[in-house]
């Protein structure tokens, strides 16, 4: 971690800076410039648009639900982007908010919950923002946010996970907070059972079903990035941890793990981390793509301490994974990729204009992409199996890790942001089906629900199972889950979980079977 007299050597003669408060780069917006539940033009800011109740009751079913669909969905993402007249800069900054979907043999019940984090407990009880967030700095200028790093608090909105009857919600580079799985009211924040200051968690973790490891990454910043891997058996004690020095400051929000090995791709999104400390600017407003710098893509074996292997590709920007395995001596790594992170890097990213008044950039939209790895030749080769203006990959849990055959993903219309379709993509053929919820019905990540009945074998050739897709409906100004056949998606949804409200922008789920 960067001390304060690192700092100070770094900052040198740049403390001088400090005396003008008007330097700060990233401070909240005002609400007024944003509609709420926005306008013919820009129908999707539902998704933008805080929610603040927390409700608890049967949900309203259209259809029939699956009989052998029993079990819990769990979603997460930012349920509140304002307080007090200000909001936060972007779709991807706001306090974690935890919903569950219990289907039962009567229906399904709805819940959602705020995650109670030392930062919402403060600034509800304040009524205003008081820290800085991954887009936003505290209001009050560079003096509220100089050493920004202290300053920062995790908002427990990215992931949720559910391990050995514990849920738990993380961000990025913070513990996780746990929550009681079934009232999701918040326990606590949580070290996985480990010393305190020993290590750190990043928001994408890997579970192995087969040998049930849960896998860690998370980077810590600085002059002297270091990256963080922590494993944990099946019954929750510690196996393996590292910390390894990088060759570059970037910011790095998913990775791979295969049979043998862990991936990680280092790709030119740099941290200027220098403004964050002062507090000049916010962390997402520090990034830099810098193309010509290509690649750096490090791969690690599971087992043993081995010097991680370096291989170069073109650049190229990954949020998120589908999955890696083994096949034949080689790691094949699938994943959503950008020829550019323009939505997000750069001047006017959409993640942030939509949260004001312009329609900002996207000229590059994600890509299904697959790097094949060989470490023995020390050779990467890149391949593109199909599919475009995509994200929110994933797959049959009951293949993490592990050989696979069909990856889900939500798909824009040419020229959207926002998505309406759902995709099941058959990784071997690169054989497409599609469902679309049509024009203002924006649909989230589809996450796999496996039969309980199936052996579900790595080349089944058609993955039956259910898909569960929450879904706004702008028209409405309501949201409504989804549930679809995994196997036949173009059919359409078999049931329709009715809300009485909207939902916000939700990041990822997890489906836990059973009562």
């Amino acid at each position: 971690m960067l001390t304060r007299r690192d700092f100070l050597h770094i900052a040198g003669g740049a403390v001088a800076s400090l005396a003008l408060p008007g330097c700060a780069a990233s401070p909240p917006l005002r609400k007024e410039v944003f509609p709420e539940f926005g306008d013919l033009a820009r129908p999707y800011l539902g998704l933008a648009t805080s929610l603040r109740e927390e409700y608890d009751y049967e949900a309203q079913v259209e259809g029939r639900l699956p009989e052998d669909l029993r079990g819990t969905l769990y979603r997460i993402g930012p349920g509140l982007f304002d307080r007090d007249g200000l909001r936060k800069r972007s779709l991807l900054d706001g306090d974690g908010m935890v919903q569950s979907f219990r289907f039962h043999a009567a229906g399904a019940h709805y819940r959602n919950r705020f995650v109670r984090t030392a930062k919402f407990v403060a600034e509800e009880a304040a009524g205003k923002f008081i820290y800085p967030s991954w887009s936003t700095l505290a209001p009050g200028g560079v003096m509220a946010n100089f050493w920004g790093v202290s300053r920062f608090k995790s908002q427990a909105g990215v992931t949720v996970y559910l391990r050995n009857g514990r849920l738990y919600a993380f961000d990025e580079s913070f513990l996780p907070y746990e929550l009681d799985p079934v009232t999701l009211e918040t326990v606590g924040e949580s070290w996985l059972g480990l010393p305190e200051t020993f290590t750190t968690y990043s928001a994408h973790s890997k579970m192995d079903p087969l040998n049930g490891e849960w896998l860690h990454f998370a980077m810590w910043y600085g002059p002297k990035p270091a990256l963080h891997i922590t494993v944990f058996d099946k019954n929750g004690g510690l196996k393996m941890h590292q910390a390894l020095p990088m060759p570059r400051n970037i910011y790095m929000h998913d990775w791979f793990v295969s049979d043998r090995h862990m991936i990680f791709i280092l790709h030119p999104a740099e941290i200027s981390y220098l403004g964050v400390l002062l507090g000049l600017r916010s962390l997402a407003d520090s990034l830099r793509w810098l193309p010509e710098q290509g690649n750096l893509i490090m791969v690690m074996e599971r087992e043993g301490n081995g010097a991680p292997l370096f291989l170069e590709a073109p650049a190229c920007f990954m949020w998120h994974s589908f999955n890696a395995y083994e096949k034949g001596g080689e790691i094949i790594a699938d994943f959503i990729g950008y020829d550019n992170p323009d939505h997000l890097i750069g001047p006017d990213p959409i993640a942030f204009t939509l949260m004001g008044r312009r329609k900002g950039n996207y000229r590059y939209p994600g890509k299904v992409l697959r790097y094949v790895i060989d470490p023995a030749r020390r050779s990467v080769r890149h391949e593109m199996p199909g599919g475009e203006n995509c994200e929110w990959p994933r797959i049959n849990e009951l293949h993490r890790c592990h050989a696979y055959r069909f990856g889900y993903m939500a798909e824009a219309r040419p020229g959207d942001f926002f998505w309406t379709i759902i995709c099941r993509m058959d990784m071997e053929t690169g054989r497409t089906e599609r469902f679309d919820f049509g024009a203002g019905s924006y649909c989230s990540e589809p996450v796999f629900a496996p039969l309980s009945a199936l052996s579900h074998l790595p080349g089944n050739s058609d993955e039956p199972g259910w898909l569960l897709t929450e879904v706004y409906e702008s028209r409405e100004k309501k949201s409504f889950l989804a549930v679809l056949r995994a196997d036949r998606i173009s059919d359409g949804p078999v049931a329709t979980v009715h809300l009485s409200h909207h939902v916000p922008f939700s990041y990822h789920g997890w489906w836990s079977a059973g009562a």
